[in-house]
């Protein structure tokens, strides 16, 4: 019945929106057929579209904390950012040797317990100053790059042999879908709360969410992840 409904919205939707249709069609198909055929993959590949969006809000909203909250200036945006990115390579890095002694899973689960934790202490004591944006910022930062690497590793681990490739086709379709949370989630709580700050709950409350889901996953082959 929903693949007629479909079909007949299709046909009276312009083009732009037939394409549209067509493309969420698909995505229902392929997580209809996963959770038949694979919940554990399923799950992990919504799971990361919450979370994975979440980071990307640590990177995109990051700045306008910065200088909204902490009155950074714009060369002192331009360092932070500069340092923010030579510390998320670097603990990339360290995270692969990791991912390989501990397993993807749990390089996932400590990056982002570390960065709902650092965003709850910019929120708690943003009064102090710049310094408690410096430091969290950098950990936040650096926690990112590994919860990503790790998330390309656990999918391929926990995808169906031979189907790895559609796995990761799906893997950034949803998130994608996913991409309107975080905005969604700092907007709602500076409305909320009434300050720029405040939105830093926002984007950590999508990445804790996604943590949540990720901790429900049964992984299905436990010596691979």
């Amino acid at each position: 019945m929903a693949a007629v409904r479909l079909r007949a919205r299709d046909q009276g939707a312009p083009p732009a929106h037939r394409r549209l249709l067509r493309g969420y069609a698909v995505l229902v198909a392929d997580l209809r057929r996963l959770w038949h055929e694979a919940r554990s993959t399923l799950w992990f590949v919504l799971a990361s579209a919450v979370y994975r969006d979440g980071l990307a809000g640590v990177f995109t909203f990051g700045a306008i904390i910065a200088a909204k909250a902490f009155g950074f200036s714009d060369q002192q945006v331009i360092i932070f950012g500069i340092a923010a990115n030579l510390v998320a390579g670097v603990s990339t890095v360290i995270a692969g040797r990791l991912d390989d002694r501990w397993g993807p899973r749990r390089v996932i689960v400590l990056s982002l317990g570390v960065i709902v934790g650092a965003g709850l202490v910019i929120v708690a004591l943003h009064s102090v100053g710049a310094v408690v944006f410096w430091v969290c910022g950098l950990l936040l930062s650096g926690m990112v790059g590994p919860a990503q690497s790790a998330s390309r590793s656990l999918l391929a681990r926990v995808s169906p042999e031979g189907r790895e490739a559609e796995m990761f086709g799906l893997y950034a379709t949803t998130g994608r879908a996913a991409s309107f949370m975080a905005p969604a989630m700092w907007s709602l709580s500076i409305t909320v709360f009434g300050a720029t700050i405040w939105g830093t709950l926002g984007v950590i409350a999508v990445v804790a969410i996604g943590l949540a889901l990720l901790l429900l996953m049964k992984t299905p082959q436990p010596g691979r992840a």
